[in-house]
């Protein structure tokens, strides 16, 4: 139980850590807002968890793949107009959605477990050591980003948030797949005897950059062709912008 629920963790928080950090390294935000953002988030983790069983009926009882296929789009465009306006509003939808789409997986395995005497002492060392990890995995990402831009500027950390934010579409179409919404498609090649999704560094690159070990080949276009989208957005998109001013 500890190291599941140390996994657990780090699969669930890791995602919603690294994106708030990316943002906030491109143009920080007020400690207000990000506080008001991550407050909001995780009542409507609540909220949604609370509900999962009332959406969970909606689309012939396919209402919950749904709604998360929706919250991972909204990342998507959400992180993609912060990039090009650093608007505020978009940073509290990104991270907000964030928290709703992997806070809500994780209260409830959380709940579903506390009361467990035999297991809650194991629960609560892995959580807390899971939360460790990942709060020392965002400060040290966090310098090392804001050095990076000092040094060679915003690109090298667009081009991070852009595939950050191509791997919330891969999770929409893992969902999707799950009700054939989509069809599987060939394997483009297998790196699991390089480095697996289960491993420490292939946990921290999924959660990073969405790495995936067997991706197949609707998942790399998707993957390839969002996140070039996005970086085309932000440099054509401003650009276009300073001529209109002009």
């Amino acid at each position: 139980m500890l190291i599941t629920s140390l996994v657990m963790s780090l699969n669930q928080l890791l995602p919603v850590a690294i994106l708030l950090v990316l943002l906030q390294v491109l143009d920080k935000q007020y400690t207000r807002k990000v506080l008001l953002a991550l407050i909001i988030g995780t009542v409507m983790s609540f909220l949604y968890m609370q509900s999962a069983s009332w959406v969970s009926q909606w689309f012939d009882h396919q209402g919950l793949e749904y709604s998360q296929i929706g919250l991972c789009i909204i990342i998507f465009f959400a992180a993609l107009v912060f990039a090009i306006k650093q608007k505020a509003v978009a940073f509290c939808i990104a991270i907000i959605s964030a928290m709703t789409l992997y806070l809500s997986h994780y209260i409830i395995y959380l709940t579903s477990f506390w009361q467990n005497s035999e297991v809650g002492q194991s629960l609560f060392i892995g959580t807390f050591l899971g939360i460790g990890i990942c709060l020392s995995f965002s400060i040290l990402l966090y310098f090392l980003m804001t050095s990076i831009k000092y040094r060679f500027g915003v690109k090298p950390l667009l081009i991070l948030l852009a595939l950050n934010s191509a791997a919330k579409l891969l999770v929409a179409l893992d969902l999707a797949s799950q009700v054939d919404l989509i069809a599987n498609t060939a394997t483009v090649w297998d790196l699991r005897d390089l480095l697996t999704e289960n491993s420490e560094l292939g946990r921290v690159l999924r959660a990073l950059i969405g790495y995936e070990a067997t991706p197949n080949l609707l998942s790399v276009l998707t993957y390839s062709i969002s996140s070039a989208l996005f970086l085309f957005l932000c440099s054509f998109i401003p650009t276009s912008l300073t001529k209109e001013r002009v």
